[in-house]
């Protein structure tokens, strides 16, 4: 009896999160849209997180550079996490704060998007990143948790699950993110401007 009410709680720690990111539709719709509209025009994906956001980033631009669904599009994107030795490099010289906001000013241009992922929206350097893209002219996309912190504020289309517990907060995450790759897709084939 005590097992299933232990799996019954597990199962409802992630409930409210992931209802709230089905409620969160529209917000994730239009940031879709605008991913879709600066991919038309040229754009690039560049995306970061720590830890295991880090590897999220790099799930991220493996979707959209190299689509496992026959008949997707590649599109132009990359992972500021995958460089260790850019990363190690900033991180010993720069400090690890810049490590991200460095490489989006040598890489980025205005027309590209940012995607940042903070599991409390409080990360010092995805939150500098978010402002660099943002003094630069990116669309700026970021998959955050709790409140969505600092980082929130700040973003063109925060994406926010109302969670404290890490681990549910990166399992939302990656639903979310294939959604976002999913409807940019749909975006584009469509031509919806």
């Amino acid at each position: 009896m005590q097992r299933t009410l232990d799996a019954r709680e597990v199962f409802a720690r992630r409930d409210r999160p992931a209802t709230g990111l089905a409620q969160d539709a529209e917000a994730i719709a239009l940031a879709c849209h605008a991913m879709a509209g600066r991919f038309r025009e040229g754009g690039r994906l560049f995306s970061f997180g720590n830890g295991g956001a880090a590897t999220d980033a790099q799930h991220i631009a493996v979707e959209f550079v190299h689509p496992v669904i026959v008949g997707k599009r590649a599109l132009p994107a990359l992972a500021l996490t995958g460089d260790v030795a850019t990363v190690t490099g900033l991180g010993q010289d720069a400090g690890l704060e810049a490590i991200f906001s460095h490489q989006l000013r040598y890489f980025a241009r205005p027309g590209d998007i940012a995607l940042g992922i903070s599991a409390d929206g409080r990360c010092p350097n995805v939150l500098e990143a978010v402002r660099e893209a943002r003094r630069l002219g990116l669309l700026t996309v970021a998959l955050l948790g709790g409140d969505g912190g600092e980082i929130a504020p700040l973003t063109d289309h925060p994406i926010v699950v109302g969670s404290d517990d890490p681990l549910v907060i990166k399992e939302v995450h990656v639903t979310a993110y294939h959604l976002l790759w999913e409807l940019t897709h749909v975006f584009l084939e469509r031509g919806i401007p």
